[in-house]
């Protein structure tokens, strides 16, 4: 983490000030810890990356993903490759919602960053300065770390919540999401989340698989043991969009044998 990050960040519990706790003062932080000067709480730095959570404190579906994400995160790369096989391939998979973010050479957000994967499409363009990931899961973030620092690209990762970011409301240029908010703990709160964090003006972007597709991975994965014994709502999210939001579509993305198995929904916070 580089120190002046610490500018962007505040408590995920209270929106607190942090302040910072290392032993060396350099202009990246690679060890330390973050303190909430309102709540007291303590957050870890290690190996660059900020925990403002750890599995304690995951309910219901996050606490499931986040395990699953943890075991999955080495066969993500190979396992995306075979899913956009027929649909193009990953490159035409991803840009089709990656082209639709509007960069204006300020901060990025993505929310569920994973392994890294929409990194090189990120970084193809000239817009694109700074990206901040969030994630559930700590071995998809280390992996992503590896390729960023690999590439030598400009990347800060945080382990945490998307229905409690850690970052002061209005402090990015472009959000978005993709893959996972069918399955999130409480997609409401993750919505009005991005929405905070993003500065007036800012185009969200959210995408994941059809209705139709997640009802069938829900089934699979026998989610309702982990949803607390309740239906898991598999709904696109339009409905959650707060109706003061602009520009609000929905589109159907990743197209095979004449269905859609993805939506995008994109809109703008007022300016």
């Amino acid at each position: 983490m580089k120190r002046a990050t610490l500018d962007l960040l505040c408590c995920p519990d209270c929106r607190g000030a942090l302040s910072l706790d290392d032993e060396h003062g350099d202009d990246v932080v690679n060890e330390g810890t973050l303190s909430c000067s309102h709540c007291g709480r303590d957050f870890l730095i290690g190996n660059g990356i900020v925990r403002f959570i750890s599995h304690k404190d995951l309910e219901g579906l996050n606490r499931y993903f986040a395990r699953f994400y943890d075991r999955f995160s080495r066969f993500e790369g190979v396992f995306d490759k075979l899913s956009f096989l027929s649909m193009g391939g990953e490159r035409k998979a991803r840009m089709e919602i990656l082209h639709r973010l509007e960069h204006n050479n300020g901060r990025i957000l993505e929310v569920s960053i994973g392994t890294g994967r929409n990194l090189p499409y990120l970084f193809e363009s000239a817009e694109t300065c700074e990206v901040y990931g969030l994630d559930i899961s700590a071995p998809q973030l280390a992996r992503c770390l590896r390729l960023a620092d690999k590439r030598g690209w400009p990347v800060e990762l945080f382990l945490g919540m998307a229905e409690v970011l850690p970052f002061r409301s209005e402090t990015f240029n472009s959000v978005f999401h993709i893959g996972g908010i069918n399955f999130f703990y409480q997609k409401k709160k993750a919505i009005d989340e991005m929405i905070r964090v993003a500065r007036p003006g800012c185009k969200i972007v959210i995408a994941d698989e059809s209705e139709r597709v997640a009802r069938f991975i829900a089934r699979l994965l026998r989610l309702s043991r982990s949803n607390q014994g309740k239906k898991v709502d598999t709904s696109v999210p339009v409905h959650l969009i707060p109706e003061t939001m602009e520009e609000i579509r929905v589109d159907g993305i990743w197209k095979r044998h004449g269905q859609y198995h993805g939506y995008c929904l994109e809109f703008r916070k007022p300016a």
